[in-house]
Parts: C-alpha cells; structure tokens; sequence
C-alpha cells in the first residue's frame, strides 16, 4: 500500500489505515502506515501524536518519549497530545510528571474521560486521596457505566478506611461482571484490611480460579495466609511465582514479611536483598533497615537510612525511621525537612500524617506540649479521616463476648479445651509495658517470645464466634485449640514455654481459659493518662483504631477496663497475674520474681538483664526494651494536661461506662 505520491490525502489514507491496523492489534503495520503519514504531512499533529502512542505500544519507549514531548512542544495547546505525553510517563513510573500532564489535559478539555480517569489513578498512587476521589466522582457522574473506573474508586475507598462504601462498590460491578477479576481482588482487599482473614481468602480463590494465568495474585494469597498462620502455604506461594518470575521483587517483598512474622529475619533481610538486587528501590533499604533495628542492629539500620536519605533527602519513610531509632532533638536538621513536608497541604495526606506523628514525638520528648500537640493533633486527625472506626459496634462486641463467657456458660465450657502448659499469654492495653514484660519472660532460658500474632484473634472470629452454635462445640473448640497451638507453638519444644503477647488478646481471656486451661495470662496495667497520651502519639502499624481520637481513645480505655472487671469476677484467681507498670519499674526483682513463680518457672538471672538479651523485638518499643528499667515514662502525661482536655473527659465518661 502507498500513497506517497498524494500528498496530504495520501497522509491521511496512512493515518486511516494505521488506524484500522492498531484496532485489529497488527502493531508492526500501524507503526510503518503512521511514519509515512508524518512523512507525508509533518505539520499535522495528530498524525505525530499516534506515532508516540503506536512507538509505546510497540515498546520503543524512548522513541515515544521523544516523539511526545516534541508533538506538546509544536502545539502545547492540543490536550490529547497531552495526554499520550502522560500516559507514556505514568508508564515509565515518572509519576509525578504524569500528574502535570494530565493536569493540562482535562484543564485544555475537560471531557477526556480517559484522561481524567487516568489522572485519577495517578493521583491515588502518589496519595493525593482527596484529589483522587474529586475526579473519580466525575468521571463517574461522565460515565456512569465506567466499570473500571467503579473498581479503581473502590480501591480508594478501600485504602481511605471506607469499608462500607468500597464493597458497595465493588458489588455494583460484581452484579453486572461477576467475571471481573480486578473485582474479586478488591472485595479480598476489602476483606483482609478489615481482618476477615477468612474471607478475603474466599474471594482471592475465585480470582484465581477465574485468571489461572495471573500467577501474581498468588503473592496476595500469600499475606492472607500468613494472616491464618498458615506459614509454610504462604511461602509456597511465594516460591511458586519466584519460580516463574525468578525477579519478581514483589514476591521476594512478601516472601519477607512472612519469614519476619515467622521470627527468621535473617532469611527475611536475604529476600528483600534479593528483591532489591531485581528492582533497585529506596523503600526496600528502608525495609532492611527497619528489619534490622528489630534485631537489634541499630547502627547498621541507621546507616541504611544515612544511605536513602543521602540521594533522597525528603524520602519520607527513611525520615521517619531515622527519626524513631536516633531520637531527635527539635535542631536536628531532619526536623527542619520534616515540617516542610508535614506543613505542604499539596503533600500526600499520608506523608504529612507520618512525619507529623514523628514530630509529635521529637517535640513531646523535648518537653514542648504546644508544639507536641500541633503535631500529633494534625497527625491524628489525618489518620482518623483514613480509617473506619464505630465505637458503637466496638461496645456491641466487647458487650457480645461478656455476655458469651459469662460465669455460668464458663462453667458450661469447662473441659472443652485442650490441657496445655506451654502458652504465656502477655496482654493489655498497647503501651502498658506488654513488651518489656514478654522480653523479661523470653529471656529465661525456658521462654521463647513470639511477639504479636493476629492468629487467635483470627480464630476467634472466623472459627468461633461467627460459626453459631457448632462453634462452641466441644470438638471444634478443641480443634482451635489444636490449630493454635500447632500454628503459634510451631517450633517450640516441650518443656520450653511460649509467650503470645498480642494486646488486644485480653478481650479473649475467657476463651483462653476455656481453650488452653492449663495457659497463664498476664496482663499488664499501667496509669491511664500515661497509657492513653503513649497511644496518642503513636502511629500503630495496624489496628487500635480507637487511639486516634483522644475521645475514642477515653471510650475504649472505658470498655477494657470494664472487659477486666468481668474477667476479674469471672475467671479464677489463679488464672491471671496483674502486672502495674509502675510497680515493674520501680521494683523489679520483686514484680520478676512473682512473673516467674506465677508461670511456673524457676529464677533466672538474666530475666533482669532482659536488655541483653538477642532477639527479635516487633513493637515499637524495639528500643527500649534493649536498655535497662527507666522511671522517665512514668508520670509523663501529667505535665501534658492542657493538651488532653478531650482524653480526660471520655476517660471520666468511660469509667462509668457498662457492658
């Protein structure tokens, strides 16, 4: 075919027929019909627009580039040049310039749908949320029938908190494709971010029986099943896509985060080095580093840092870190980084939100409140706008759990476990002293620490309580029992004990007792002004979204306190030590010493040198259980009073609060 010799028409009939051959997929034919066609009529733009696009498709990326940065520059006023140039740069991961770009798009022609849509992506992948959902909302008032655009706003809603307003959507596309994997996958997201472990595995299952192909989706499976504590599927996920994608940096990513769970974070540190070595990426040193801190390897987990922050200085995860493990003064020079971040209201809400509960922290520890509360204020507030959080259905299920093991119904249960000395189960409320009391007990010789683990929080809901009347069953109560034990205890030879010290475990002590009879509970108490203002400035890497509102945080102190008040008169005395902080701190060969008699175990030395102790600590009080016993947290709240009007108000509510 040529109509090189008819000018202009003949430059049209190429760009016709390399429109035709782009549609029929014959990438080779479209690119050879297009280049006449600029050939033949250079000054028409929309004939050098194509040849971009067509160059891109074709893989020729820096040809494309090229060609679409020189179509803007001849006519900086044609949007869909704009918009290819925006495309070929989101491609490329060069987001930010991307975002520019499709900016000037819809700004030159508001009904590039695409565009926008597009531009809506991009938005919600830099974390630019509130953006991201203006444009999603208009291309969805432009195009109601847009299914993927309903499926990319449902993961917004999803990654903003929304739950409910994400499975709506999500169920909006399932009843008129409900082939549509992308759909599957974010109903399983949906799921696993609300810790229906159990669900979201049912949904990732039908992706997968629906996109066999798709060996990705495998690495979500993956963290589910880590979820379950099913460790060793987890990793033969993994394995699975590595053996396909042998340089899959994701699946070495999430191979990591299993292994750490699993307390091997040596093998954890060789994946992500092996994740790093595919796909160079600042975010994995910043895993390394953060990995090694758990290890206790400060020095060398603020070199990484130094690292990062060297070639990347406003690399906000790496400021962050290095902010909690160097303890920054407020004339640090980060600090300075920092505030010009967390004061940008064009940043990513969840960069502001991070580096503003760090400089929470530097200013709270310098004893300065009005600048400590400016911090943690904005800070919680961001947090708590990304979340769902209803502390009615939380009264509801602490009220349904009383109810369930109330005295006569414990009697009921009795023998429905399994008799097993081996658990130690440390709980309380988060910052009540839980890890220092797990890193005492793990230093005994007869102790291992597993840390924190969802897995009977997981069992609970799943296999219990939402199973009916069969889930209390003798036989199933006594298959979880079984299931902990092989999935929490896996790895622990008897005689040595175990320590689960999962906080929120204290709303299930009942069920510990009927479970694990022969289990020991310690749980950990501390002042609550100091509890709640140490929550407060925290960002939790998961759950406790209670403690982002200081009056939600009153009210929840209030529903723990009268969840331990039930246990109290409920289990019996033997069953469960109390451990005062304060007492801890101020006499602590004597709290060890009860610690240890309660659960059996014979003095120790080293449980007061619980400092030196090598091991792999999760929580963040990484730091301080590696020094010896400090006074310094206690009391601290007090000279912050001004500040915490709201807490101490829900916190006298609360007191009065019942079941």
């Amino acid at each position: 075919m040529d109509f090189a010799d008819s000018g202009p028409e003949g430059a049209a009939l190429y760009y016709d027929q390399s429109v035709k051959a782009l549609q029929s997929n014959n990438l080779s034919q479209a690119l050879e019909l297009i280049t006449k066609a600029c050939d033949g009529a250079d000054d028409h733009i929309e004939y050098h627009r194509l040849h971009a696009e067509i160059l891109h498709q074709c893989g020729q990326h820096e040809a494309a580039l090229g060609k679409a940065r020189l179509t803007v520059e001849r006519d900086d006023r044609n949007a869909r040049a704009w918009d290819t140039l925006a495309a070929i740069l989101a491609a490329r991961d060069e987001l930010s310039e991307s975002k520019r770009c499709y900016e000037i798009a819809i700004g030159l022609d508001a009904d590039l749908v695409k565009a926008r849509h597009n531009l809506a992506n991009v938005l919600q992948f830099l974390g630019y949320t509130t953006e991201a959902e203006i444009h999603y909302q208009e291309v969805l008032k432009r195009a109601p029938n847009n299914v993927l655009a309903r499926v990319n706003f449902a993961c917004l809603l999803n990654v903003l908190g929304r739950y409910g307003e994400a499975w709506a959507a999500v169920q909006d596309v399932l009843a008129c494709r409900p082939d549509f994997v992308k759909a599957h996958l974010i109903a399983s997201s949906i799921a696993y971010n609300q810790g229906r472990y159990q669900q979201a595995l049912e949904w990732i299952e039908q992706a997968i029986a629906l996109a066999p192909d798709q060996i990705g989706i495998l690495i979500r499976r993956a963290e589910i099943l880590c979820k379950l504590g099913r460790y060793q599927a987890a990793l033969a996920d993994c394995g699975a896509v590595l053996v396909q994608l042998p340089a899959d940096a994701e699946a070495f990513r999430v191979k990591a985060f299993v292994l750490r769970t699993v307390h091997r974070p040596e093998d954890a540190l060789a994946a992500l080095h092996s994740a790093q070595s595919a796909c160079p990426d600042p975010d994995l040193i910043v895993d390394r580093a953060w990995i090694l801190a758990e290890m206790g390897n400060k020095g060398e987990a603020l070199q990484l840092l130094d690292q990062v922050l060297s070639k990347q200085p406003e690399r906000v995860m790496a400021l962050y870190y290095r902010a909690f493990l160097a303890g920054h003064e407020p004339d640090h020079p980060d600090v300075a980084v920092m505030e010009r971040i967390a004061n940008n209201d064009r940043a990513p809400s969840k960069d502001r939100m991070r580096l503003s509960f760090a400089l929470g922290k530097i200013h709270l520890d310098a004893g300065d409140g009005e600048n400590a509360f400016c911090f943690l204020n904005r800070a919680n507030a961001l947090k708590r706008a990304s979340i769902t959080y209803d502390r009615h259905n939380e009264e509801r299920w602490f009220a349904g759990i009383a109810e369930l093991f109330s005295s006569q119904n414990m009697t009921r249960f009795s023998g429905s476990g399994v008799q097993n000395g081996q658990p130690i189960f440390v709980f309380g409320m988060p910052r009540s002293g839980t890890t220092l009391v797990e890193q005492i007990l793990a230093s005994h010789p007869l102790v291992r620490g597993k840390g924190e683990t969802p897995y009977l929080d997981t069992l609970a809901r799943s296999s219990i309580f939402l199973q009916g009347p069969s889930g209390l069953s003798t036989d199933n109560l006594r298959s979880c029992a079984r299931r902990y034990l092989e999935s929490v205890g896996a790895g622990v030879p008897s005689p040595v004990r175990f320590v689960d010290k999962t906080t929120t475990n204290f709303l299930y002590a009942g069920l510990i007792s009927v479970l694990l009879p022969g289990a020991r509970m310690i749980h950990c108490r501390r002042d609550a002004l100091d509890t709640c203002l140490s929550c407060y400035s925290l960002l939790f890497g998961h759950g406790h979204e209670f403690s982002y509102s200081q009056t939600e945080l009153g009210h929840y102190y209030g529903l723990y306190r009268k969840t331990m008040a039930h246990w109290n008169s409920t289990l019996p005395v033997e069953a469960m030590l109390d451990v005062d902080y304060e007492a801890l701190v101020t006499g602590p060969e004597e709290q060890v010493r009860t610690i240890l008699n309660f659960c059996g175990l014979p003095w120790d030395d080293a449980c007061l040198r619980f400092y030196e102790t090598k091991r792999t600590v999760t929580t963040s009080s990484l730091d301080q259980v590696r020094s010896p016993i400090y006074k310094t947290s206690m009391g601290r709240a007090r000279v912050f009073q001004p500040w915490l009007s709201e807490l101490k108000k829900s916190l006298k509510e609360g007191a009065g609060a019942a079941l």
